[in-house]
């Protein structure tokens, strides 16, 4: 009975163990872009500020009056918001990275961001540059250039008023990827391929058209099909598909059936994954994850080759956490990416979350409210209060490793 009781006490404490490293704030249960961990970095907004805390240093910064799915933070980049404009800043480094103050940003596509300057009221003062992770500013040019480049021969007003009001950069496509800039033309709608010189990659106008992976692009004709040129303009996979493909990542690009069924095809555009999924990402490094048609619903990782590995349970992804991806028709979904590079998989079932391994361990208990960003072995956590509600929630970034906090948030409410 005393090794009970023993055991008992030792449990209820175990589970009430607090972090080393203690923080002020809390993490947002119903916005989940508003924090995020990428493996060093844990980001978060608490009030009406961006705390970064960076765990290799053990140092703390404080972005005040910003908000995080403002800053495009990637890596330790962000953009900071200073008298209406952006500067582009590295934390922990008080000068910009670039001298310019920009009007407009864009989120990063893998790791290529456009930021637009205005230096004077009119076309050749609005400029966008690309940058680009470890290389910099690899292009920059006016809107009166890319018009030119798209054969733009409309006419704006060159007063600051009209620009503003119009917004004319907004109707460019900015993707780039593989070496090619996606361009739109601003009335006729149509789209183009150029590179960093604003030279045409091939001739040809396209309905729509998607950035280049793997040296292939989905692009829609004038009839409205779809199919896949590559980067001199020819057509590889024919057009046969009503529903815009995704793109080729290890060698294999999701399509979907006219009665919404999903599948992959091969560079040779041959089906080579069955279309028999409700659902499925893109694949990463060789690996993606489907859901299954039929009740309860259940999910599978798949390989290249279309094995699929049952999940030993009956729960679900946590959907919640898609809405941290940006552009995720692109890229790897964070249940992949978390899957492949970390070997942990958050998943949900009546509200809870949990975490398990690629084996199909149980890491965490399905006692979370969310999880999220499982990489380098930790995770971002938000721990139900009594019962479940959303009194005394507990905000974690939990050590998967040990199952147990190595960093906790905690705030006073007055």
């Amino acid at each position: 009975m005393k090794k009970l009781i023993w055991m008992l006490l030792m449990a209820s404490l175990c589970s009430n163990l607090s972090a080393q490293i203690q923080l002020e704030g809390r993490f947002d249960l119903d916005n989940p872009q508003n924090q995020l961990w990428d493996g060093r970095y844990l980001v978060y907004n608490f009030y009406k500020d961006v705390i970064i805390y960076d765990t290799q240093t053990e140092t703390q910064y404080k972005e005040i009056g910003q908000s995080l799915p403002d800053m495009s933070f990637k890596e330790g980049l962000y953009f900071r918001r200073v008298d209406g404009k952006y500067e582009m800043r590295r934390v922990g480094d008080p000068n910009p990275v670039l001298p310019q103050r920009f009007l407009r940003i864009t989120n990063w596509f893998g790791n290529t961001v456009l930021a637009w300057e205005q230096t004077a009221p009119n076309l050749e003062g609005m400029r966008a540059y690309w940058y680009e992770l470890d290389k910099g500013v690899i292009a920059t040019y006016s809107l009166a250039q890319l018009y030119q480049a798209v054969d733009y021969d409309g006419t704006y007003t060159h007063d600051a008023m009209s620009i503003f009001q119009s917004k004319p950069w907004e109707s460019f496509i900015y993707f780039f990827h593989d070496g090619l800039i996606t361009l739109k033309h601003p009335t006729k709608g149509t789209f183009s391929y150029f590179d960093l010189k604003l030279n045409p990659a091939f001739p040809g106008k396209f309905r729509k058209a998607d950035p280049f992976f793997e040296n292939l692009a989905a692009v829609q004709n004038a009839n409205g099909l779809w199919g896949f040129i590559d980067k001199s303009g020819k057509e590889v996979i024919p057009f046969i598909y009503v529903k815009r493909p995704w793109p080729f990542h290890s060698g294999l690009a999701r399509v979907e059936s006219k009665e919404g069924y999903v599948g992959f095809i091969n560079t040779q555009g041959e089906l080579v994954i069955p279309a028999k999924y409700a659902f499925a990402s893109n694949f990463h490094q060789g690996f993606s994850i489907a859901r299954k048609f039929g009740y309860p619903t259940s999910f599978v990782v798949i390989d290249t080759l279309g094995n699929e590995i049952p999940f030993p349970c009956s729960c679900e992804m946590d959907f919640r956490q898609y809405l941290k991806q940006n552009y995720g028709d692109y890229y790897s979904l964070n249940p992949v990416f978390d899957y492949v590079e970390s070997g942990y998989l958050v998943v949900t079932r009546k509200s809870q979350s949990a975490v398990f391994g690629k084996e199909g361990n149980q890491i965490l208990p399905f006692k979370y409210a969310f999880i999220t960003d499982a990489r380098k072995g930790k995770a971002i956590a938000i721990e139900w209060g009594e019962l479940g509600s959303y009194k005394n929630l507990r905000f974690f970034l939990m050590d998967l490793e040990t199952q147990s906090p190595a960093i906790e948030l905690s705030y006073t409410e007055f």
